[in-house]
């Protein structure tokens, strides 16, 4: 982030006073405000666009970090909500190309932006099936049966058959390797201090079994406090090289990894 703004203020052709884009998304799905709500931005290329549009930079380029992670889509998703929540931006999402000729944004960031910029694991599907892709495999054991799996793992006999292929449902093998869906992440507004939602307690009770950080008095609650936030940050510690830093903060991959590990899919 440092380096972007450093370059913007050294650049002796553009002559900014500051970093030219509206807000900046890093790969941990952190954004970081730039010139932010109201101003006219630098970044799209021409006084026009730059006077009618707000600029979100995603922070990947040519080479090193070159493909978005889901945090930080799910970060350019919170950018764009609060543009259009809290500073008059409407409905459009475009890339930088849509108005000036460049490569920008790159041809994964731009397939997601013309599909309509989804949150990650919401809105990409028409239907209330998975997507194909589970959250980690589990090895049925004697005595299981689909619809007791369902239960365990807070999905349904449904998105088990249609993940897994079975044809009969009746029918599963135990040594039979089976991919679990993972419940959609449904947002950092549910996990910030004070919060309030059926989201937290579902999160607070994967922390909990997963044994994260200092114990309950009382248990799991819909409302987000202090200590939850110390066994969010817990999971983080352990799982730093994946998760980046310890903040306490749930993005989707601190929500996945809860779940994988409360539910064994995760080793620890």
């Amino acid at each position: 982030m440092r380096d972007v703004q450093r370059a913007h203020l050294n650049d002796p052709d553009e002559d900014w006073i500051d970093i030219a884009y509206s807000f900046l998304v890093c790969p941990h799905g952190y954004v970081f405000e730039g010139r932010g709500l109201g101003r006219k931005n630098g970044a799209n290329g021409n006084p026009s666009l730059n006077q009618l549009h707000y600029a979100v930079c995603a922070m990947v380029g040519t080479s090193g970090i070159t493909s978005p992670t889901a945090a930080m889509l799910d970060g350019l998703v919170d950018a764009i909500e609060y543009c259009r929540a809290s500073g008059g931006a409407g409905g459009e999402v475009r890339g930088h190309k849509d108005g000036y000729a460049t490569t920008c944004p790159g041809d994964e960031l731009y397939g997601w932006v013309r599909a309509g910029a989804p949150r990650p694991g919401v809105g990409e599907q028409p239907s209330p099936q998975p997507s194909g892709e589970g959250a980690g495999a589990y090895t049925v054991q004697p005595g299981d049966t689909l619809s007791g799996l369902a239960g365990r793992f807070e999905t349904s006999v449904t998105q088990f058959v249609t993940l897994n292929g079975i044809a009969d449902p009746d029918r599963i093998q135990v040594g039979q390797q089976l991919q679990v869906p993972a419940p959609p992440f449904p947002g950092r507004d549910h996990f910030v201090l004070g919060a309030h939602s059926p989201y937290a307690k579902r999160l607070q009770t994967w922390l909990q079994a997963g044994g994260w950080g200092p114990p309950y008095r009382v248990g799991p609650s819909e409302d987000m406090e202090a200590l939850d936030l110390q066994k969010v940050a817990a999971l983080q510690q352990h799982y730093v090289g994946d998760l980046g830093p310890a903040d306490g903060l749930t993005g989707p991959l601190t929500w996945l990894y809860a779940f994988q590990a409360a539910h064994g899919l995760r080793s620890r």
